[in-house]
């Protein structure tokens, strides 16, 4: 845990296994983005996140995306600055008897190379139900 996420209130996460299936499971097993992913996972799923540990998304992102409403949390979660942290989860907030949690949207690289989507733009369709550029 970073130290801005130190004392400052936490919100639950929750990973639906058809978001976790669809998302994460399509990386190799020994690739990087998979090994980061699965290590958050267990810290998360126990004891949520910090909220200083969260971004909000571009309402309007300039690769056309729109996400407005949802959260990014960058990983894998450490002191480093985003920039040194090549993955995200775009998560949306829910409530759910009272309590507010986290829900997966979608994971991914954030600035992949040329012909990989966002996870931006994964998010994107999830919501929009097609790319930004489609």
């Amino acid at each position: 845990m970073s130290a801005a996420g130190r004392g400052a209130p936490r919100l639950a996460v929750r990973i639906g296994a058809r978001v976790w299936r669809e998302e994460v499971e399509r990386y190799d097993r020994r690739s990087e983005a998979r090994i980061a992913v699965e290590r958050e996972r267990p810290g998360l799923e126990r004891g949520g996140v910090s909220i200083d540990e969260l971004e909000a998304c571009a309402e309007d992102g300039p690769d056309g995306t729109r996400l407005g409403g949802l959260l990014k949390l960058y990983l894998p979660i450490s002191e480093a600055p985003p920039s040194e942290r090549p993955f995200a989860f775009v998560l949306a907030t829910g409530r759910d008897e009272g309590q507010r949690y986290l829900a997966l949207v979608a994971f991914g690289e954030r600035h992949p190379r040329r012909g990989v989507r966002s996870v931006y733009e994964r998010a994107h369709k999830r919501l929009h139900g097609r790319y930004p550029d489609q």
